[in-house]
């Protein structure tokens, strides 16, 4: 087998990677949204249903994030696969990476999951941070509801601490790079 049909079949298997997690988290976006309104609406007759919304608020973050570990994961592939294809021809036949890095994200830049907060801000990092603030806003929102209304208090520290350990993790996956750097030492190992 030639070693260019090689890059192909791996660079098809990123790209639909890469869109099945752009699918799958749009699905999921509107999913939480849904569930967040109707719960919200429901609280307003039942404080019971307040109970709900930091879960689904947290579970939404860790699953999207999720999605974005793929995400972040293809386009590092892509970029690495189409570098080493270019790198053959000796000539920049393929692009798309670029493309990617100046209209989405800048993969290799120090980002918030997939939010760049610097030049390299685009209509991407805005919807990540909006759909973040919106989560973050009814997670808060709940949790003030439920201590205002003299709820349950050990739900409300469980959820803190479980809220602690997700963010302590997200920070150490995504903010400090950890996920990234990994796929840069095989990059170098085999680029």
């Amino acid at each position: 087998m030639e070693k260019i049909t090689i890059y192909k079949d791996q660079l098809s298997r990123m790209r639909s990677m890469n869109r099945y997690y752009h699918d799958q988290f749009l699905i999921d976006v509107r999913v939480l949204f849904v569930l967040n309104t109707i719960f919200i609406f429901l609280s307003l007759g039942n404080s019971n249903a307040l109970y709900l919304l930091p879960l689904i608020s947290l579970f939404g973050s860790v699953i999207l994030s999720f999605h974005a570990y793929f995400l972040i994961f293809s386009r590092q592939y892509t970029q690495f696969i189409e570098e080493r294809i270019n790198q053959e021809f000796n000539e920049d036949i393929l692009i798309a990476h670029e493309l990617e890095n100046e209209y989405f994200f800048p993969i290799n830049q120090k980002k918030i999951v997939v939010a760049v907060l610097n030049k390299g801000f685009t209509w991407f990092s805005f919807v990540t941070l909006f759909i973040t603030f919106y989560g973050v806003s009814t997670f808060a929102w709940s949790i003030y509801q439920i201590v205002n209304n003299e709820m349950n208090i050990n739900f409300v520290y469980f959820i803190l601490l479980v809220t602690l350990v997700t963010l302590s993790v997200g920070f150490w996956w995504f903010l400090s790079g950890t996920g990234e750097k990994r796929l840069e030492r095989i990059f170098k190992k085999y680029g």
